[in-house]
């Protein structure tokens, strides 16, 4: 089977996943074979590739599940003589991107229960990720409800879960973020920002607070970038903070009510764990 010499277009690499999805080993997709097809595409990302293949955007809307599994049994795909590793890490791809795209509109956030407690442990398992005995839970569960989410997937599966609380008198009056944690194979879904937003929503909302503040490890520095593009600044620094070996930083982000933003402004020395008005 020849190469062709014409331009191909995203209907050639449609019709590649578009047999994928018939599971039809016989089916012939273009004239060019399977490595036509696959040049057509090969500048796209596995996002882009939604938006060229309307059919498959059809068929995800009636049953996603089903395509995403079907796309995952990627060891039986079109056989043909040009390229079957390049067709198959494409289709490998694009189940991911499927699955992720699914489980993403799939996501439920709710009020954490006391049965979600023999199920967040894998989600713990990160060792960036602070894990407490099971009485601290069962104490915010009681006293701070509103503060405790968790984000639930397909199958229940806890993808991730925010514990926070509200806390201190006068100008100091604020939530406080005690864990926020995802799980690593739902990360890069902006799922920590929308249950930091939910909690930050609460303390300027509902209870008044003047600001939100949490405490980061001073080496984790994907998390206080992260923190920082949802509007938080470095107010202080605690000396070994983190069993008294390694510093934490308090970052905090003013909400509504401090409107001369008096408590974002950073400290100039850093200071000891003794001299926390609140932990």
């Amino acid at each position: 089977m020849g190469r062709r010499s014409f331009p191909e277009t995203s209907d050639d690499a449609e019709a590649v996943v578009g047999a994928e999805l018939r599971n039809s080993p016989e089916m012939k997709t273009t004239p060019g074979g399977v490595a036509d097809s696959m040049s057509a595409d090969k500048h796209l990302s596995t996002s882009g590739l939604i938006s060229c293949f309307p059919k498959l955007r059809r068929r995800r809307g009636r049953d996603e599940e089903r395509v995403v599994n079907d796309l995952m049994k990627y060891d039986s795909v079109v056989r043909d003589d040009h390229s079957f590793e390049t067709q198959r890490n494409l289709t490998r791809d694009l189940a991911g991107n499927l699955k992720t795209i699914w489980e993403s509109t799939m996501t439920t956030i709710r009020r954490f229960s006391c049965n979600d407690l023999l199920r967040f442990t894998s989600v713990n398992l990160d060792h960036l990720t602070e894990t407490f005995n099971m009485s601290f839970y069962m104490t915010y569960l009681a006293r701070w409800p509103d503060y405790f989410h968790v984000a639930e997937g397909p199958g229940n599966r806890v993808m991730g879960y925010i514990m926070g609380k509200v806390e201190g008198q006068g100008e100091s009056w604020h939530g406080h973020v005690t864990a926020v944690t995802v799980s690593p194979e739902y990360r890069r879904q902006q799922l920590a920002k929308k249950l930091m937003n939910l909690l930050e929503e609460i303390s300027d909302k509902i209870d008044k607070a003047y600001f939100v503040d949490l405490f980061v490890r001073a080496s984790n520095t994907p998390a206080i970038k992260m923190y920082e593009k949802l509007g938080y600044i470095i107010y202080r620094r605690v000396l070994r903070y983190y069993s008294g070996e390694e510093d934490g930083l308090d970052m905090r982000k003013a909400l509504s009510r401090d409107v001369e933003k008096k408590s974002v402004i950073p400290l100039k020395r850093p200071i000891t764990p003794d001299e926390l008005e609140y932990d």
